[in-house]
């Protein structure tokens, strides 16, 4: 599916917005729920010609099935998924900035700063939201005095949290120059990876991740690593209000 910028802009705004140079560590998150799509994908790429951008969008939504994540029909549904090809998306996210600012406002200044000067050639851009797991929005606090609290229950010997955080949509930017010799595959698990799991956990091993893709003088991997795949099966596995400690627990 290729789909307009402006169509992009319409399906990503309008909730709560975290925008990451590089996923945040799933390990600095142990006693919160990992964020997750819950309801079916449905990928978009915006900068490619149609067969590689068809290529790319076969791949991420065998990459979902694949771990049980299930996708929507591709004849209807509105991207939440979106992949999209800049000459440089660093002055994207300026000029998205300088003329949509509103769309930023759940961010800090130092976040917001943080984004934009980000040296790498890609960035991903996630909407979440925190809900009940029963699936009812949990709304926002309006102040430093309305903490929203969260007790730990257990039920049928699994410990688990009263919340869990979905992702409503998500939107890769990647710097066209940075795609040179690289595969479909290798641009789609990357970005399988970047758009479907806000955090990542940390090895003691360093285990090979397709995160490396645009690393300088790392050697590429070909596509999700066995580590990658195990880590996005272990992601959406079992029920969504799982704190990261137990979903993370022996993973390998």
């Amino acid at each position: 599916m290729t789909m307009t910028f402006r169509r992009a802009l319409a399906c990503l705004a309008g909730a709560a917005i975290a925008l990451t140079a590089a996923p945040a560590a799933a390990n600095s998150f142990l006693g919160d729920p990992l964020a997750r799509f819950e309801e079916p994908i449905c990928p978009g790429i915006i900068g490619l010609q149609e067969d590689f951008a068809t290529a790319m969008v076969a791949r991420i939504r065998e990459n979902a099935e694949r771990i049980g994540l299930a996708t929507a029909n591709m004849e209807s549904c509105d991207a939440n998924l979106i992949i999209a090809f800049f000459d440089d998306g660093r002055s994207y996210f300026q000029r998205l900035a300088d003329e949509r600012g509103y769309l930023f406002l759940p961010l800090s200044v130092s976040e917001r700063r943080e984004l934009i000067e980000e040296a790498g050639p890609a960035r991903a851009w996630i909407t979440t939201e925190t809900r009940t797991r029963d699936g009812m929005v949990v709304g926002r606090r309006e102040n430093m005095d309305d903490l929203p609290t969260a007790r730990v229950m257990a039920a049928h010997s699994r410990i688990y949290v009263p919340i869990r955080r979905e992702i409503t949509s998500s939107m890769v930017v990647i710097d066209r120059a940075a795609v040179s010799g690289l595969s479909v595959n290798q641009l789609a698990d990357y970005a399988t990876l970047r758009g479907i799991a806000q955090t990542y956990p940390e090895s003691d091993e360093g285990a090979a991740s397709i995160l490396t893709l645009f690393d300088s003088g790392a050697d590429a991997p070909a596509g999700l690593t066995e580590f990658d795949s195990a880590y996005l099966e272990r992601l959406y596995s079992s029920i969504p209000n799982l704190p990261a400690s137990s979903r993370l627990r022996n993973l390998e």
